[in-house]
């Protein structure tokens, strides 16, 4: 097993179109429309953490090349609340745009 610094983040955690069973891993209304990696980037640093952007595709979808993020909070949280905390702040910029 590769051990990696920081939660792997897939766009598809995020996606309003998706089923709990296709991937998605917040509640519908902490879900976005069109989650994309940059969208994710952005609300994880406007967080203050590390992020690490790469080209890949999530093992439920291998056909879509959506990419994925590799994000090291600045403090101790579990990986729910990361994805939690990013999806609040997507919801954040989507407001604002």
């Amino acid at each position: 097993m590769i051990r990696r610094e920081g939660f792997i983040i897939w766009p598809t955690y995020f996606d309003r179109t998706l089923s709990w069973g296709k991937g998605r891993r917040v509640p519908l209304r902490l879900s976005s429309r069109l989650p994309t990696v940059e969208k994710l980037s952005r609300a994880a640093q406007k967080l203050g953490w590390y992020v690490k952007v790469e080209v890949a595709a999530h093992p439920k979808t291998h056909w879509k090349k959506t990419g994925r993020l590799i994000v090291k909070p600045d403090k101790p949280l579990s990986k729910q609340s990361v994805i939690k905390a990013l999806a609040q702040e997507l919801l954040r910029q989507e407001v604002k745009a």
